[in-house]
C-alpha cells in the first residue's frame, strides 16, 4: 500500500543523539579542567540495562573504570555537589577516592524522575576533604548545564520511541483498512465462481460452459491466493516496483466483462467492449489492472438500471491511456461526488461496500495515474482512468 502521509521525514537515530550527547560531556570536560585545573574527570551514567557505565573521562596515562551499581546509586542520589573526603558523603561514596582518584562529585539530573548521571572530579593540589568551595561550585555549574542537555537528549529518546510506537500503530491501522479491503475483494471472485456453479447443474453437459467455467474458477481462485499473501506480507517492507509490470488494456476490459457477463444478464444490463486499437500497455501488474475495471464495473453494474447498458473502451495519446466505464445510471449526487473515491462511500442505501472505488484510486495512484468521474450529457456517469503508457 502506499504511504497515505507522504515520504517519512529524515530523524535522527538514538545513536546520533547518545553521540552528541557524549560529544557535550567531553566538552564539559575539558571546560571542567580549565576553570580548575583539576587533574581528574569523569562522567558517570546508568545504560539502558541500567549497568554502570563511563560516559566520559579524562585522566592522563590512565583509564578511570566504571564504578560499582550501589556507589553509582548513591552519587546519583546526591542532592547537589560533594567533596568526597566529608561525613557528607556517607561511607559508600567515601570509597571512591581511593578506588577512582576522584574526589568530588556532582548528580547530573535529565528529569523528575531523579538522576541518572554523575559528574567527579579528583585535584592532586585538592585532597579529599580539602576541595576548594569554589571548585565545588563550579563543578555544580558544570553539572547543571550539563542537566539541561541531559533533559534534551532525554526528551528526543522519548519522542523517537513515541514516534516508533506511532508508526507501529500506524502500521496496524493500516492493516485493519487493509483486511476490510482483502474481504472486500476475496466477495468479487467468490461472486463469480458462486454464479458458475449455480449453473453448472443445468449446463454441466455444455462442454464451452465447463471450459469457461475451469478458466475462470482456477484464476479467480488463484487471485484470493495473491490476495491473502498480501496480508501475510503486509509486515514485511514494500519491495520497489517492478520495472517488468506490464499489463494488456484490452484483455483486462474483456477479462472484466466475462467476469460479470452472467450477473449482468441476471439484471438486464448489457455490458458492451469497444475494440481497443492497438497494443495498449500500461505499467501496472495484471491483477492490478483488472482489479481497477473490476471495480469500476461491478460501480457501473450497481448504478444501472435494467434495460440499460454499460460501455467499456479505452484510447491512447502519446504518453497515456485512458480507460473509460460509462453508465446508464442516475448519476453521482452532488452530495457524494467529492467524497466518491474515499472509503466506505457508497450510494448504496443500507448496502455494505463503499470501498471499491478507494481501492480503485490507491491502485491507479501508486502507478502515477489519476481516476476520475463526470456526469456523461446524455445522462449516466463516466469513470475514466489515465495511466502512464508501458513499454
Amino acid at each position: 500500500m502506499g504511504d497515505p502521509h507522504g515520504p517519512p521525514v529524515a530523524r535522527p537515530p538514538i545513536a546520533s543523539i547518545e553521540s552528541g550527547l557524549q560529544g557535550a560531556f567531553a566538552r564539559a570536560l575539558r571546560d571542567l579542567v580549565r576553570h580548575t585545573r583539576c587533574t581528574r574527570s569523569a562522567v558517570w551514567a546508568h545504560d539502558e540495562a541500567g549497568r554502570p557505565r563511563v560516559l566520559a573521562a579524562r585522566l592522563p596515562g590512565a583509564r578511570i573504570e566504571a564504578p560499582n551499581p550501589e556507589v553509582l546509586d548513591a552519587a546519583c542520589a546526591l542532592e547537589g555537589p560533594v567533596d568526597l573526603g566529608t561525613p557528607a558523603a556517607g561511607p559508600v561514596l567515601g570509597t571512591i577516592p581511593a578506588s577512582h582518584g576522584l574526589h568530588a562529585a556532582a548528580p547530573i539530573a535529565p528529569g523528575p524522575d531523579g538522576a541518572t548521571a554523575v559528574i567527579l572530579m579528583g585535584h592532586d593540589a585538592e585532597p579529599p576533604g580539602r576541595v576548594r568551595p569554589r571548585n565545588l561550585a563550579v563543578l555544580g555549574k558544570t553539572a547543571s548545564l550539563l542537566s539541561s542537555d541531559a533533559r534534551t537528549a532525554s526528551a528526543a529518546r522519548r519522542l523517537l520511541r513515541l514516534d516508533d510506537h506511532v508508526r507501529r500503530l500506524d502500521r496496524l491501522a493500516a492493516l485493519g483498512g487493509l483486511v476490510a479491503e482483502i474481504v472486500h475483494e476475496i466477495r468479487n471472485p467468490l461472486v463469480s465462481v458462486k454464479t458458475f456453479l449455480q449453473l453448472l447443474p443445468e449446463r454441466i453437459d455444455d462442454p464451452e460452459f465447463r471450459e469457461s467455467f475451469l478458466s475462470v474458477a482456477s484464476d479467480e481462485l488463484r487471485r484470493v491466493e495473491r490476495l491473502l499473501d498480501v496480508v501475510l506480507e503486509h509486515g514485511r517492507p514494500a519491495p520497489a516496483a517492478r520495472e517488468d509490470d506490464a499489463a494488456e488494456v484490452g484483455a483486462a476490459l474483456e477479462g472484466a466483462a466475462r467476469l460479470v457477463a452472467h450477473r449482468a444478464a441476471d439484471q438486464g444490463v448489457a455490458v458492451e467492449v469497444a475494440a481497443v486499437e492497438g497494443n495498449l500497455v500500461v505499467p501496472l501488474a495484471a491483477d492490478g489492472l483488472r482489479q481497477v475495471v473490476l471495480n469500476l464495473l461491478l460501480n457501473a453494474l450497481d448504478a444501472t438500471p435494467s434495460g440499460g447498458s454499460i460501455r467499456l473502451g479505452a484510447s491512447a495519446t502519446d504518453d497515456a491511456i485512458e480507460i473509460r466505464v460509462d453508465d446508464d445510471g442516475p448519476g453521482i449526487p452532488e452530495t457524494l461526488a467529492e467524497h466518491l473515491f474515499e472509503p466506505f462511500v457508497t450510494t448504496r442505501e443500507g448496502a455494505p461496500g463503499g470501498l471499491g472505488l478507494a481501492i480503485t484510486r490507491r491502485i491507479v495512484e501508486e502507478a502515477g495515474g489519476r481516476v476520475g468521474a463526470t456526469p456523461r450529457a446524455e445522462g449516466g456517469t463516466r469513470f475514466a482512468v489515465a495511466l502512464p503508457r508501458g513499454r
